[in-house]
């Protein structure tokens, strides 16, 4: 019975109305904002452990795998060890040198070095 009420008023409310007549709530106008997207907060780093298929010094990246091969790449912030602890650099990377450390996973599905160290580990 209520719901019969709300169309009725409805209907002489709209027929009350001029002919052209907008409602005021209509007549102005209303910002649309998108949402901004909220920052891709950066990927966790995870351990890695391979050995050195090749390097490109002009990219400075690495390729690591066996079964899987994955780029890496060397970015200012990463920290590159020896295996024995002193700093290292990206020259001594070579082909079939044992690397370890972390990774973060880009957008693009390559990989940042967080962390590299170069030689076996130690016992």
């Amino acid at each position: 019975m209520r719901l019969f009420r709300w169309i009725a008023l409805a209907a002489v409310s709209c027929a009350a109305m001029p002919a052209g007549a907008a409602p005021e709530a209509a007549a102005t106008p209303v910002a649309i904002t998108t949402p901004t997207p909220a920052a891709t907060p950066k990927a966790r780093p995870f351990p890695f452990q391979s050995v050195v298929i090749s390097v490109d010094a002009a990219a400075k990246s690495f390729r690591m795998g066996k079964k899987i091969v994955h780029q890496v790449y060397i970015v200012p912030t990463t920290r590159v060890m020896n295996g024995d602890g002193t700093p290292g650099t990206f020259e001594s990377l070579k082909p079939g040198v044992e690397v370890r450390g972390a990774v973060r996973k880009r957008v693009n599905g390559d990989y940042e070095a967080v962390s590299v160290k170069i030689g076996p580990k130690p016992d």
